[in-house]
């Protein structure tokens, strides 16, 4: 999947111009120094934690242009774009059918530990009332 175009630092600028925060009053509510909001604002790229903070202080949803990002590529796909191969389908259904397999086998495994629990808790009953 291509990586979005999101230059997530100039939106967060953005952002800030628009409210009647400074840079250092921006800085400080984020933990860092005045060097440190200008530094924010050249990443292209920002950790999550980081950017729900900055959300908050800002009260604006920065997540919501990756959301989109998103979606514009799911359209992209959709239309044609970005297809699977007969190759790439048949391992993929194989992968499922494995995976259905291991599935049953561990709902097995449960419903025969089931049972066991339930003999033994049945057989130690019987002894305590004996």
């Amino acid at each position: 999947m291509a990586r979005s175009k999101i230059h997530i630092g100039k939106k967060i600028k953005e952002v800030l111009d628009k409210t009647p925060i400074s840079v250092v009053e921006f800085a400080k509510s984020i933990n860092l120094t005045r060097n440190g909001a200008y530094k924010v604002f050249e990443k292209e790229t920002i950790d999550t934690g980081q950017l729900q903070t900055i959300s908050k202080v800002l009260n604006h949803n920065f997540f919501s242009y990756y959301e989109q990002a998103i979606l514009t590529n799911n359209k992209d796909i959709k239309s044609g774009q970005d297809y699977a191969t007969k190759s790439e389908l048949a391992d993929l259904a194989n992968i499922v059918l494995n995976l259905s397999k291991l599935i049953e086998h561990i709902d097995l495994q449960i419903q025969k530990r089931k049972v066991v629990v339930k003999k033994s808790t049945h057989s130690e009953k019987k002894h305590l009332t004996n």
